[in-house]
């Protein structure tokens, strides 16, 4: 029965089936994004077909007008969404613009890698078809400017690639829409050189970030990086700040590197397309199409006719194949550390009185230099018992040369040389303040990353001087004795540390037992699209701001997710229970959907960032709280292990 809306409010993001729009009545909603919602129609003309309606969350929106413009006239390629008809409603002149395409059947491009497994044969093919349709686009001026596997759809009946959502996207000559540095877009498939720009312009209204084809080429190539590896190069729930400067100065690990079947070609053609300069990377689709076909001509068939992942089978669950198992694919672990060495720290320490500069060597002699890695690794000092014997051995050091000064006394230039004060270091940069992060929607305006400064990290003196040794509450004594009784003092606090280091660690709970999922939560988790051990990234406790460290205990506790499922979409809530113990642990068992319209029973395990089950602890707390950085992933389970 049509819906008649001439004398009721209407809510463009939720219009329910049998609505009409036009001559398009609603069969079902597909999503809601920040400026349109798309719903899959009927033509009441010819029953039976059906297409995708997506209408403008604003009457008058600018940005759905230029879409429009995109795909009727500027945007027309086999590989790009086919446009049909447009209009406005619920009234022909003031209503909501509403434009009818192509309903794609088939998958998101990292749901079809998930789902199908295709050969990386498979892949470049769609790859290359897609090298193809940005190189025609990028010939005529359009830039899509929001490029990732959810606008790249896999279509059911040939396999072809097609792009969607051109809802942010430009193309030369249109008229400027935002004032914004750079343009709308999801913040980790920002370029390299747009972060950049971003943030040595914020505060200057009159910048603006020119979107180049390199931009959606760069984007390409994250979107191969998370379909080829099952992950993103840079993790997309970082902070904006820390998110950026990893866009910009790090460089992750190359595909093949931790997914050995990933052919070097395939994965040396993607980290080209990382490039962080644009002139690195390819200029043009045609170039990164003939590498793409270079590489599957060169390399040995079976490489490219091997699938992405191995399957792997999950128990518990009904048979959906022949084998008479439920499959997914093994998605490799992300390594441990990055491609990028770490940058070394300068650490300045106090001046000591006691110690002499080397003497110069004489004019014409040769000094023999050490030679310097370029990119030495840094190690960290894991044991605390290694520690304190480092620091033991390091004030004996310094208590036997002050006996030695004593028996000889101190010389007239070291008496004319004032003690160090206790306890002088160098104070840490103060924390920028950021801008609360919303619920990670898909397109976002970028925040201001912070400003990359230099900062010296002081060296604090071995031990910490006693009240009547501290030079600002007494008389200066000579640098003998003074020196003595500082190493004597720092024997015992070193000697104390040790003793500490060697106790015993403190006790903590084990992890908690196992335990089995509430009932139909399997099921309803089916039914919402979740599969097994597909994890998406969720903020404990933080459903609105930015993630800081924070304070938890036992109990009930609420996460949002920032990338959701087919049933269940990002900014839903899911509810559940955390379980201290080694680690902080989390059961989840009911989903609040993103409109708050239902709440769904489910299964879902906590898991860190580590890859771990539960949140690592961070150092504090105690046997009734825990402090951790409350971002994760949530994994869909049949039982709590």
């Amino acid at each position: 029965m049509p819906l008649h809306v001439e004398n009721i409010q209407v809510y463009p993001e939720a219009l329910g089936p049998g609505t009409e729009v036009g001559t398009w009545r609603v069969v079902d909603r597909l999503g809601v994004g920040g400026f349109g919602a798309v719903y899959r129609v009927e033509d009441m003309g010819r029953p039976g077909e059906f297409y995708a309606l997506k209408l403008a969350l604003r009457p008058g929106d600018e940005r759905a007008e230029r879409e429009v413009t995109l795909l009727m006239v500027k945007a027309v390629h086999p590989n790009v969404v086919r446009f049909h008809a447009c209009g406005r409603w619920p009234h022909p002149r003031t209503g909501y613009l509403y434009f009818v395409m192509d309903w794609v059947a088939g998958r998101p491009m990292d749901t079809w890698v998930e789902e199908v497994n295709p050969s990386f044969r498979e892949l470049v093919q769609a790859a290359g078809k897609l090298a193809l349709a940005f190189d025609a686009l990028h010939g005529t001026g359009v830039l899509h400017r929001d490029v990732k596997p959810v606008h790249i759809r896999i279509r059911e009946s040939d396999g072809e690639p097609v792009l969607i959502d051109f809802g942010i996207g430009d193309y030369a000559g249109a008229a400027t829409i935002t004032e914004q540095t750079v343009p709308p877009g999801t913040l980790h498939l920002r370029s390299p050189e747009s972060v950049l720009f971003h943030r040595e312009n914020h505060g200057r209204p009159e910048a603006r970030y020119a979107y180049q084809a390199t931009d959606d080429l760069y984007a390409l190539g994250v979107s191969l990086y998370r379909v080829v590896t099952g992950h993103y190069p840079f993790p997309p729930h970082l902070p904006p700040d820390m998110l950026y400067l990893a866009i910009e100065g790090q460089t992750p690990p190359a595909p093949a590197d931790f997914n050995r079947r990933t052919p070097r070609a395939l994965s040396d053609i993607i980290m080209r397309l990382l490039a962080k300069k644009p002139q690195e990377r390819y200029p043009m689709g045609t170039e990164l199409h003939a590498a793409l076909i270079a590489a599957v001509s060169s390399g040995k068939p079976a490489a490219w006719e091997a699938s992405l992942f191995a399957w792997e089978d999950v128990k518990g669950t009904e048979p959906v194949f022949g084998d008479g198992a439920r499959r997914c694919i093994r998605r490799p672990e992300w390594p441990t550390c990055s491609a990028t060495p770490p940058e070394p720290r300068l650490v300045i320490a106090p001046s000591l009185p006691f110690v002499r500069h080397p003497a110069r060597p004489a004019p014409g002699t040769a000094v023999q230099e050490r030679p310097v890695e370029a990119h030495p690794r840094q190690e960290r000092l894991r044991s605390p018992v290694l520690v304190a014997a480092v620091l033991l051995a390091g004030v004996m050091g310094l208590a036997a040369w002050g006996m030695r000064v004593e028996e000889r006394g101190p010389s007239s230039d070291e008496a004319k040389v004032p003690a160090p004060l206790s306890g002088m270091v160098t104070p840490p940069a103060p924390l920028r303040e950021v801008a609360p992060v919303g619920a990670l929607p898909e397109a976002v305006p970028a925040t201001t990353p912070p400003m990359v400064a230099a900062t010296a990290v002081a060296a604090a003196p071995p031990a910490t001087l006693l009240k009547e040794d501290a030079p600002v509450m007494k008389q200066l004594k000579p640098p003998a004795v003074s020196l003595k009784k500082v190493g004597m003092k720092a024997m015992g606090v070193a000697g104390a540390c040790l003793n500490l280091s060697c106790s015993s660690p403190q006790v903590r709970p084990p992890p908690p037992e196992p335990e089995a999922c509430p009932p139909n939560a399997l099921k309803t988790m089916e039914e919402l699209g979740i599969r097994l051990g597909y994890e998406r990234a969720v903020m404990l406790n933080v459903i609105k701001g930015e993630p800081h460290v924070i304070s938890v205990s036992a109990g009930e506790t609420q996460v949002r997710l920032a990338e959701g499922w087919e049933g269940l979409r990002s900014a839903s809530v899911v509810s559940g229970q955390l379980i201290l113990g080694d680690r902080v642990y989390g059961r989840f068992t009911s989903a609040l959907t993103h409109d708050r319209r239902a709440t769904y029973s489910v299964c879902m395990e906590l898991i860190g960032l580590d890859g771990k089950r539960g949140l690592e602890r961070k150092p504090g707390g105690d046997a009734d709280s825990a402090r951790i950085f409350p971002v994760g992933d949530l994994k869909p389970v049949d039982h709590f292990e």
